[in-house]
């Protein structure tokens, strides 16, 4: 009768996942991403790419490397990913009532997927995930409070991961057949003079667009708060049972910071170009210059009213 293998720790180090550059390396992206989206979400595609790819890369990374990687490493790269996952919804809110884009819906459609195959391929196997996987059962995960992955928490979890794949499930089954019934009309008259028949649902009111930037930051701005409190956390909770290493500054380490400094470029240029717009330019899906715009008027009416009562 073969016996089971004996959990031995600790954990490997794998600082190119949790070190420290690492971590303050994603989390200033992060920040970068959600600052330039919500100063001016016209000019910020190219950042939110930039944070969907390397999101999408991490994950890719870790499906590749699944034979070498602990659980306790999945499960710091699925909460790395999670304010992208909320990110990735951004301009698909943002575009209230209106025809999206290929490029963003591909955009949100990848990640999304992504990230919640991923999560439930962890989850499903927590039991098995990774190398040590004897050992699972003492990885600590942060989820507002410590928990055995392979406990209660797995199915809370796996709940949520479920809600969430019906969320996305659904909606690319109901556009898949509504385009499908389109195709259909093109060659078959009664169907194609029903879609003619049918009113198009329009929004006679749209919240405003610095109310619509102000909510999706807050919510951007939570998730990643989150991340960092729930990463932090499981990186000092687990620390005895991983090999030391992840305060080591690494070669990966220090590229990561100095790619930082593409995100916090693009960043200064929107800010700049958002300040120094003219009379002329439209403010359509520019926030931060809309409410500059705003103040400056203010300040002029101020100031007219200030001389007509000293006249």
């Amino acid at each position: 009768m073969a016996s089971s293998p004996v959990c031995t720790l600790p954990f490997d180090s794998n600082p190119d996942i949790d070190g420290i550059g690492i971590r303050v390396a994603t989390y200033l992206q992060l920040f970068i991403g959600i600052i330039t989206l919500a100063v001016s979400p016209r000019n910020a595609v190219d950042s939110w790419w930039a944070v969907i790819v390397t999101s999408l890369g991490l994950q890719i990374a870790a499906i590749v490397d699944y034979k070498q990687l602990s659980l306790y490493h999945a499960l710091i790269v699925t909460w790395l990913a999670f304010p992208v996952f909320v990110m990735s919804f951004f301009y698909g809110f943002l575009s209230w009532s209106e025809r999206i884009s290929h490029e963003i819906r591909l955009g949100i459609g990848a990640h999304g997927v992504t990230y919640v195959a991923v999560n439930l391929w962890i989850w499903i196997t927590v039991h098995s995930f990774g190398v040590q996987s004897e050992c699972n059962d003492q990885v600590k995960f942060a989820l507002f409070a410590l928990g055995r992955p392979t406990g209660w928490v797995r199915y809370l979890v796996l709940y949520i991961l479920g809600v969430w794949t019906f969320g996305i499930v659904i909606p690319v089954i109901i556009g898949a057949v509504f385009l499908c019934l389109r195709f259909a009309a093109r060659f078959h008259p009664p169907l194609r003079a029903w879609f003619e028949a049918t009113p198009t649902p329009k929004f006679t009111r749209k919240p405003s667009l610095n109310a619509v930037v102000a909510v999706l930051s807050a919510f951007n701005l939570f998730a990643l708060v989150l991340s960092i409190c729930m990463v932090e956390l499981m990186v000092s909770s687990n620390a005895d049972i991983v090999a030391g290493g992840n305060d080591v500054w690494t070669f990966g380490q220090v590229i990561a910071m100095i790619l930082v400094a593409g995100p916090l470029v693009t960043l200064w240029k929107t800010v700049l170009g958002e300040m120094r717009h003219t009379k002329g330019d439209s403010l359509e899906y520019r926030p931060a210059a809309a409410l500059l715009d705003l103040m400056r008027k203010k300040w002029r009416n101020m100031r007219s009213r200030g001389n007509d009562l000293e006249r």
